[in-house]
């Protein structure tokens, strides 16, 4: 690592737009120190190095418009040139890849989602066009920000947190205003008929709108709450897929727990059980085709180092 390098890397992160962001929050601009920034993890083979950063935004731009994603560059901190890189932040479908892929579901028009952005939610991010996801706002000291979100639009806050879900936030959302329904899910460990009889309540939930999604986290349970929404409910069309923002590790998305909790629900399926859910005895192809579709839309944010 050249010291000329090293200091015009950490200058391009520190005077880039949302560099702040990038830095406390994501952390996503201390990956610039990491080998991997200039070796693929997978291959060990030295990534593609552009002579400026105007020549490696020409073949971002082109590959961001090849496959409908948003692409961005950094200068290398171990050589002379820039690469393209990734994160799970930066893999933000654009409306003509997303089409293409038959994923229509992603981006709508959103406007609570638009109205809650300024406030300082953990994780917010639109859910089809009338929800919004993010991080549990049980947190001490927060009656202040759920009034805020009932003056934006939410009606009701949906948690599916387990062992930490507590009575008193349950009590401080209804304080100010709004609904509270504790409906947990996981990905192994909640009784697997529990959540199923848990979900025509949750479908009505979001169906109807005016909702804010939320676990600890605000990314794998709220994934698995989702991926059982989209594969699960009859009226959900195909196109209208998912984001699963929580299940990725270094911008790859990683599947199995996803694919555990919904296999887990198609294995135990009652009788009983498929006729609340409005499913036809034939559903097992119906099942398989949408998480296929699921699992291959969401890979779309998936690029090679």
């Amino acid at each position: 690592m050249k010291i000329k390098n090293l200091i015009w890397a950490i200058a391009e992160q520190l005077t880039r737009p949302g560099a702040f962001a990038n830095i406390f929050v994501t952390r996503n601009a201390w990956g610039i120190f990491s080998r991997y920034s200039h070796v693929s993890r997978r291959s060990g083979v030295l990534k593609v190095s552009y002579p400026s950063k105007m020549a490696a935004q020409k073949a971002a731009d082109a590959m961001g418009s090849k496959r409908g994603v948003h692409f961005s560059v950094y200068k290398c901190a171990w050589c002379d040139g820039w690469h393209i890189g990734k994160n799970a932040q930066n893999k933000i479908p654009s409306s003509q890849g997303l089409q293409a892929d038959g994923a229509a579901g992603f981006r709508k028009t959103n406007a609570l989602f638009e109205h809650l952005k300024p406030l300082p939610i953990v994780d917010l991010a639109p859910v089809t066009a009338c929800g919004v996801r993010g991080r549990t706002l049980s947190g001490r000291g927060s009656h202040w920000l759920l009034q805020r979100v009932r003056a934006a639009g939410v009606k009701v806050i949906i948690d599916l947190r387990t062992a930490d879900q507590t009575d008193r936030f349950a009590r401080e959302v209804r304080q100010a205003g709004m609904e509270y329904y504790s409906i947990p899910v996981d990905s192994r460990q909640t009784d697997v008929h529990r959540i199923i009889a848990s979900l025509p309540l949750l479908f009505r939930l979001i169906d109807r709108g005016g909702f804010y999604l939320s676990c600890a986290m605000g990314l794998h349970r709220t994934d698995i709450a989702l991926a059982l929404y989209y594969v699960f409910h009859p009226s959900v069309p195909l196109a209208e897929v998912p984001e699963m923002r929580g299940h990725r590790t270094e911008g790859n998305f990683r599947c199995e727990d996803i694919a555990a909790r919904l296999n887990s629900v198609m294995k135990a399926l009652t009788a009983d059980e498929r006729c609340s859910l409005g499913l036809g005895q034939d559903f097992e192809k119906e099942f398989l085709l949408r998480k296929k579709h699921l699992f291959a839309v969401n890979r779309v944010f998936v690029t090679e180092r």
